[in-house]
């Protein structure tokens, strides 16, 4: 009994020091990024500097980690031949209808959500005679669109049925975000994916 006790609270106490995140020796754990001092001689010199305003620094870091996507750089995922629903894309539009609320979404492929407009949200109801309509379809359309666009997103991808974009409703979320500017096709990277699968 005492051997049981004993293992276990050896194992309880290894599990709990074993770090899931970086399961590998603390020596070999990436450090974390040093912070970012601007060097006052890469600045702009100006002749009569109103306020501290006016220098700033010529060299530009972009933290956003979807920018290689929006330049076509990042490499689509290849997924497998026969996955159903595809995989090959960065940003997926989603299109959800219920018995009382109309939704739309941007998934990414990683499978984060991220930008959504629903009915749900008190700002988008309170305006709307119906949640269930074609007027709420064109509303949630525009909102998603101005989402995205706010955020930098401008290509996504949909993968509808045949029966589907027969739909009015379809047809009009479609043909709304490409009113407001958001095109429903995304373009190729510039180079091309890896044809190996496995």
């Amino acid at each position: 009994m005492k051997f049981n006790c004993l293992t276990r609270s050896l194992y309880l106490t290894s599990f709990r020091q074993f770090n899931w995140k970086y399961p590998y020796p603390k020596q070999l754990q990436p450090s974390p990024p040093e912070k970012e001092v601007i060097d006052l001689n890469n600045t702009v010199k100006v002749e009569n500097p109103l306020s501290e305003n006016d220098k700033f620094n010529n060299e530009y870091i972009n933290r956003n980690p979807r920018n290689l996507e929006q330049m076509l750089l990042e490499i689509k995922p290849n997924g497998f031949p026969l996955d159903a629903p595809d995989r090959v894309f960065w940003n997926k539009l989603h299109f959800e209808r219920s018995a009382k609320h109309t939704a739309a979404k941007v998934v990414h492929n990683s499978g984060r959500t991220i930008i959504s407009a629903s009915t749900q949200e008190w700002a988008i109801r309170k305006h709307l005679k119906s949640t269930i309509d074609k007027t709420a379809v064109y509303n949630i359309a525009r909102i998603l669109a101005q989402r995205c666009l706010e955020s930098g997103i401008y290509f996504v991808s949909k993968e509808f049925s045949a029966q589907e974009l027969q739909t009015n409703k379809v047809q009009l979320l479609l043909k709304t975000l490409e009113e407001n500017g958001l095109k429903t096709e995304e373009l190729s990277a510039i180079r091309p994916k890896d044809q190996h699968y496995l």
